[in-house]
């Protein structure tokens, strides 16, 4: 499920490449930490902002930055 919603995303940033280009790598990395978990062993918050920021900040090890949180929100909206 969250794997269409990132394709979906993509798909739409990469309309504008130029003006995305930083969204993109973005996702793009966001997509790397999510590659890091079983999809199919493990439960993804995708209808929940919070906890699928809580799981990608586990992910990462770190707090996530600005566009990483507005990526986020924006898959829980799809």
């Amino acid at each position: 499920m969250i794997q269409a919603k990132i394709l979906f995303l993509q798909q739409e940033l990469k309309r504008n490449p130029e003006k995305n280009k930083g969204l993109l790598e973005t996702i793009d990395n966001l997509e790397n930490l999510l590659n890091q978990i079983d999809l199919n062993a493990e439960v993804v918050p995708v209808q929940n902002v919070q906890k699928l920021n809580k799981l990608f900040e586990s992910l990462k090890n770190e707090p996530l930055a600005k566009q990483e949180k507005l990526i986020i929100r924006q898959l829980v909206k799809y």
